[in-house]
């Protein structure tokens, strides 16, 4: 065998060597090409002052839908109610849009995404079964979602805890068989949920990803708890909370937790993306109440969405950043719906618009 045709082997094997190894990332990043080009094309108006604005001016509820202009937001209806589930039905289409465009590998992960917007659902759903009341009639996002309207609709107290077994909702089940308050079995679904958005199954490269912005949730999950026991003085907060989050550690959540100042809380977040934000406002907050801190955070939030669209460019970080902005923009509307359609001065509604 002559050298040139040893080299020739050579050549060949490392290259499938080198196929073997790169060939499912190259094959990943090609199925996220597409997708993530949409997604960075699409912006979001609804997140910007000037749309916002005006939105917020508009003189009633027909003149806040003719001042909506939008390929993804529908917000037909004659009432706010109609309106803001148009706005909802919306937000479902544009999860079910991005799933059906991103690669197979993370469908779970939009399923799971697509399962919050049923939070409310599964919460009345319990709460009937509890109360031995009729739930609100409402249309579910999810398969999550339309199991339990179905399964609950006519279930008694065991019937329930069965369906809960079922689909592995075993911390709400518990909670339910030790007769704990509504408020904790609520928050338990909640965790379930966000639970469910840092398990989903995602391909190795994008585990990372999906692991940020879940803890990213978590952490979302506990200040806003901390901050609301604290203004309320509540009791039990531990039930309220939501675990380890990406940048709040357990010790440091428990230290919170034994401080009755929420300026006094801000100042343990010192060192965290949170902390200026927060301090930022607390002059308003004095003024204003609890709502301007949750809306900082809110705030911090969808910029860390923006900043994993741009760290993870080639796998799943667009795709997040566009789920965090179209929700919140779905929120926007429904808020200002509401407020345009209770006739509210505009200084109040925008109390509850997330800007970026």
């Amino acid at each position: 065998m002559d050298v040139f045709t040893l080299l020739w082997i050579g050549m060949a094997g490392a290259g499938l060597v080198a196929a073997a190894k790169f060939g499912p990332s190259l094959a990943s990043f090609a199925g996220f090409t597409y997708p993530n080009a949409k997604f960075n094309a699409m912006g979001a108006p609804y997140l910007q002052e000037k749309e916002l604005t005006r939105l917020v001016s508009s003189d009633s509820l027909e003149d806040f839908q003719a001042n909506v202009v939008s390929r993804d937001f529908s917000v037909e209806g004659e009432s706010i109610r109609e309106v803001q589930r148009a706005v909802d039905m919306s937000l479902a289409r544009i999860i079910a849009m991005a799933r059906k465009d991103s690669p197979k590998t993370v469908h779970g992960f939009y399923d799971a995404f697509l399962q919050t917007l049923d939070a409310r659902l599964v919460k009345d759903a319990l709460r009937a079964v509890l109360e031995g009341s009729q739930a609100p009639e409402q249309e579910p996002f999810s398969s999550l979602g339309r199991t339990l309207r179905e399964r609950l609709r006519q279930a008694d107290r065991e019937e329930m805890l069965r369906v809960l077994s079922e689909v592995d909702m075993l911390e709400v089940k518990q909670l339910i068989e030790t007769e704990a308050p509504v408020m904790a079995v609520e928050y338990a679904v909640d965790r379930y949920l966000v639970q469910a958005l840092g398990r989903a199954e995602v391909p190795r490269s994008c585990l990372r990803t999906r692991d940020v912005f879940a803890k990213r949730l978590i952490d979302v999950m506990n200040l806003k708890a901390i901050l609301r026991a604290t203004y309320y003085d509540l009791g039990d907060v531990q039930q309220m909370l939501f675990g380890e989050g990406r940048e709040i550690p357990g010790w440091q959540v428990d230290h919170m937790l034994k401080i009755d100042s929420i300026p006094e809380v801000i100042s343990l977040l010192e060192g965290t993306s949170y902390g200026a934000p927060l301090r930022d406002v607390l002059p308003q907050y004095e003024r204003q109440g609890l709502w301007v801190l949750e809306l900082a955070i809110d705030r911090q939030f969808v910029r860390h969405a923006a900043a994993m669209g741009l760290d993870d460019t080639t796998g799943l970080g667009p795709g997040i950043r566009f789920l965090v902005e179209k929700q919140y923009e779905a929120r926007n509307l429904k808020a200002i719906a509401k407020g345009v359609g209770e006739g509210l001065d505009a200084e109040k509604i925008w109390n509850v618009v997330v800007t970026t």
